[in-house]
């Protein structure tokens, strides 16, 4: 198993990281990958919501994948195990069938037999036939060999063979036991080769853990583009809200500074009415100011002409003040306006 540097990316954890200590995240988190609860003031955050369960899937991905090829491993150093247990059952077999030659060897040597005997010769046919016959190990016999060993047979074991014979062939059986665990291992080597060649190959073709980290990595970007786009939303809305409120503000500034008109209005009027009670000529002049301000706010040459009118109605007014302070007498005043008309 190819195991390469494995990185999970949380994606837009910085941002994440400024947005929770504005508000006063509180957050606990499981190590290991595992999935991180976390809060703001007291509320589940959605996206670290988003952000742990995509942590989570990413994980579980990489993770069951790496526990698939170490169960693979395990099962391919197994099979490498049992290849090593069949060679060394090989060589053990080997050795017994040796040492089974050997002691059949110092038998015949014992008895005095002669190799080339015909004694010898129905002893070797004799032991083939009965290994055929038995059916443990795959026997070779020639036509002649076949025949020659049905007529032996039929003889009747330990009846018409030499005590040589005999002996011979009851060590001969011990081998089946050998030529069968050879058989087998031979087999179960094949086998393990195969499946593990088999293995090895398809592995060529693919890195299952590479794969899983590409796949782990696309789950993490989409969580990442799926939070940006829940960031930006919250930050509309935060702006909303914003531009929410600074409207209410003003609109309740405006309200005051209505208010605050009104109130200026009102000790104005009131302000006039006690001028006009301590002093009523006084009160109609201002009274005459204010008409001529409102008026000429509205035409230029009205606004000239009620200019000049007042400007003279005041000339006279303080004339008037002026003879009433200096208590001139009535005929005064009518000398005086007598000269006005000259």
């Amino acid at each position: 198993m190819r195991v390469n540097s494995i990185s999970i990316y949380a994606g837009a954890d910085t941002v994440s990281a400024d947005r929770a200590d504005k508000s006063g995240r509180i957050g606990s988190q499981k190590q290991g990958g595992s999935v991180q609860a976390a809060f703001l003031n007291g509320q589940f955050d959605p996206i670290e919501q988003k952000r742990a369960m995509a942590k989570k899937r990413a994980y579980k991905i990489v993770s069951d994948t790496y526990t698939g090829e170490r169960k693979l491993d395990d099962d391919l150093k197994a099979r490498e195990d049992r290849i090593k247990q069949h060679y060394k059952t090989l060589a053990d077999a080997n050795r017994e069938l040796r040492k089974i030659d050997e002691d059949k060897e110092n038998l015949r040597s014992e008895y005095g037999v002669d190799k080339d005997s015909q004694e010898q010769k129905d002893l070797e046919i004799l032991e083939k036939y009965n290994r055929y016959k038995r059916g443990n190990v795959p026997v070779h016999l020639s036509p002649e060999e076949m025949t020659r060993g049905k007529e032996l047979d039929a003889q009747g074991y330990g009846k018409g063979y030499t005590e040589y014979q005999n002996r011979a062939l009851q060590m001969d059986s011990y081998k089946d036991t050998q030529y069968k665990n050879i058989s087998d291992s031979k087999k179960g080597i094949v086998e393990e080769s195969a499946t593990i060649r088999a293995t090895n190959l398809e592995r060529l073709k693919k890195d299952p853990m590479l794969e899983a980290q590409d796949e782990a990595e696309e789950i993490m970007e989409a969580a990442s583009d799926e939070i940006i786009g829940m960031l930006v939303d919250e930050a509309k809305d935060n702006i909303d809200e914003t531009a929410e409120e600074e409207q209410k503000k003003a609109e309740e500034r405006k309200e005051e500074e209505k208010e605050e008109q009104e109130k200026l209005e009102e000790a104005k009027e009131r302000r006039e009415a006690m001028e006009a009670l301590a002093d009523p000529e006084k009160a109609k002049k201002e009274h005459r100011r204010t008409e001529t301000t409102e008026v000429l706010s509205a035409d230029p040459m009205t606004e000239g002409l009620l200019k000049m009118e007042n400007i003279k109605s005041d000339i006279q007014q303080e004339v008037s003040d002026m003879m009433l302070k200096m208590k001139l007498v009535a005929e005064d005043i009518k000398g005086i306006k007598v000269d006005e008309v000259l």
